[in-house]
């Protein structure tokens, strides 16, 4: 019968590596103590499909705590979410807003660039800067991906590629800038695979990610490692990992709040205690020490959407109770109010001149600055109540991408401007009436 005593021990609440169980038991043999921890772990361990560069599957050990946490934290993520959706329009704005900012500024720190105020990571986040200084170009194709990959609704090879494209500034109609020399990193001294090798590991890569015995935390983290390992691409990858982790969790159910944790931060990490730990992975082909790193901080940024979640609950609250009532006179009982027409929509005339259009675009952005100029434009001509319009005419009014012009629609949706219904095989947008009630 195999001990269990060290396993447990070394294994549940921390997982250590061989040279911290010497530190612990202040001797150098430890072979039958690590025996012992990898007896017990091998009942818990999953093969993954991720491989080294000799083609080795890596593992994770899945204990029941890692479970535990792991699943706990993506519960805690969904009831953020239904707390999300109960919020306003505004107050969710405002709330997307900030994280997106934090995003920008993280961003803006790893690659250096400095930007002068509070204001312009603000605009950046807005997509109201019309005239972009070179320095910020990065930020500003960091902006633009960010939204578009906000509600993605699942994950490819062509996603993977796509998010890097619109990072690094090429269309999407050009092929992908893939690694073609070694990488030059001295802080990062993980053994990165050939080139060669480079269309095998993210087929690998999209394998791990339909794994159904997995946490879905545990695999978007996993992106960031591997992104990390790999550098698959001649620029950015970073910025990739991180995006496409955030996009991963959006698409596997967690929406807007998955989509929200800061990834930037971990991908970002240059520290050398941070590749020390992925080294350990890389070395003993068990991502555990990694992830047990790194879900740490997931789950204190989970606490922090929490407390800012329920603080604009309490508010959003507030704002109920005080449209439903006003001041009373006399007898001081509340009065209940008539109910408003739906305001969200500008009164634009149907069938709008086209000399109007850009008056008409200005106007709807300052009502809804959330927008993007593209949304906005395409809108106010395309605004006639009973008819369809496609995301194939979005792409080409605005002449934009098709992935740019679907996430815009669906955006344009989500926020009551069109109603989105399936007609055959193709999904069409109709545009709400003004006082229709959503």
């Amino acid at each position: 019968m195999i001990k269990t005593e060290e396993g447990k021990r070394f294994t549940d609440e921390v997982y250590a590596t061989k040279d911290e169980v010497k530190a612990v038991f202040n001797q150098d043999n430890v072979s039958s103590q690590w025996q012992e921890i990898l007896s017990y772990r091998h009942f818990y361990d999953e093969e993954t499909d991720i491989r080294d560069c000799e083609s080795n599957p890596y593992k994770i050990c899945l204990t029941k705590k890692l479970l535990y946490v792991s699943y706990s934290l993506e519960n805690r993520l969904l009831n953020s979410l239904l707390v999300f959706n109960s919020l306003n329009k505004d107050l969710q704005d405002s709330f997307v807003l900030k994280h997106k900012i934090s995003s920008l500024i993280a961003t803006s720190k790893s690659n250096g660039i400095t930007v002068r105020s509070d204001d312009t990571f603000r605009r950046l986040a807005l997509n109201e800067m019309e005239s972009i200084p070179s320095s910020l170009f990065a930020l500003d194709a960091y902006s633009h991906t960010y939204d578009n990959f906000l509600l993605c609704p699942a994950i490819s090879l062509k996603t993977i590629e796509t998010i890097n494209k619109e990072l690094i500034g090429i269309d999407d109609e050009s092929e992908a800038k893939y690694r073609i020399n070694p990488s030059k990193d001295l802080i990062n001294t993980l053994l990165e695979p050939p080139v060669e090798a480079l269309p095998e590991q993210l087929k690998s890569l999209g394998s791990f990610l339909e794994s159904k015995t997995i946490p879905t935390i545990l695999k978007a983290l996993t992106i960031i490692y591997f992104f990390d390992v790999c550098r698959p691409f001649e620029f950015s990858n970073e910025e990739t990992a991180a995006l496409l982790s955030k996009a991963f969790l959006s698409s596997s159910g967690f929406k807007i709040i998955g989509y929200l944790l800061d990834f930037e931060s971990i991908s970002y990490s240059r520290s050398q205690h941070f590749f020390d730990k992925l080294k350990e992975s890389e070395k003993s082909l068990d991502l555990t020490y990694y992830l047990f790193f790194v879900l740490p901080y997931v789950l204190q940024e989970e606490d922090t959407i929490e407390r800012e979640l329920n603080e604009l609950s309490a508010k959003n609250k507030e704002l109920i109770q005080a449209n439903k009532t006003v001041p009373a006179t006399g007898n001081d009982i509340p009065v209940t109010e008539e109910p408003k027409e739906n305001l969200a929509l500008p009164d634009f005339p149907l069938g709008t001149n086209a000399n109007k259009v850009n008056d008409l675009t200005s106007k709807l952005l300052e009502v809804h600055p959330q927008l993007k100029r593209k949304q906005a434009n395409f809108y106010v001509s395309h605004c006639t109540i009973s008819l369809h319009y496609t995301i194939e005419q979005f792409k080409e009014a605005e002449n934009t991408v098709y992935e740019t012009a679907r996430t815009s629609m669906e955006d344009l949706a989500n926020r009551g401007f069109y109603k989105k219904e399936k007609i055959g095989n193709k999904f069409v947008y109709t545009p709400i009436p003004l006082k229709e009630e959503k």
